[in-house]
């Protein structure tokens, strides 16, 4: 049986909320109704989604303070401005220059604990790996 949920997408600045509509057309004026005990493997997400809507209707905006940044964010931004060099033909010692920066690259690319060389080499096989279909871990 076909899901018969239509979806709203609800935006503000850069941030968005998402919500599942079952049981009526959206295109009409919604009463909105929500389980009110859930378990427990969804409680966190379904008490924020509750909360950015809470706030969008009362102020009109979906406030920062309910979209802190991804952890992985600043690892996943090096990761994919590597993969873009390497595609665009740089060496790994041109990505980590512009990357990490000249000084310290060329201070330290010819340690031989090659940690500067290690960190390129591993960002780019993330990066690779999140190009063929590992990406799709996210939507888990």
């Amino acid at each position: 049986m076909p899901d018969k949920s239509q979806h709203v997408l609800l935006g503000h600045a850069q941030r968005s909320l998402q919500i599942a509509v079952s049981g009526a057309d959206i295109l009409q004026p919604v009463h909105l109704l929500a389980e009110a005990i859930w378990p427990a493997a969804v409680l966190k997400h379904r008490l924020w989604a509750l909360e950015c809507l809470n706030a969008l209707c009362a102020y009109g905006e979906l406030p920062a303070r309910l979209f802190p940044p991804e952890k992985r964010g600043t690892r996943l931004n090096f990761v994919l401005r590597a993969l873009d060099g390497s595609l665009a033909g740089a060496s790994h010692r041109e990505i980590a220059e512009v990357l990490i920066g000249e000084r310290r690259v060329h201070a330290d690319w010819t340690d031989p604990r090659n940690h500067l060389r290690d960190r390129i080499r591993r960002s780019l096989s993330r990066g690779r790996a999140l190009m063929h279909g590992g990406y799709l871990n996210f939507l888990v």
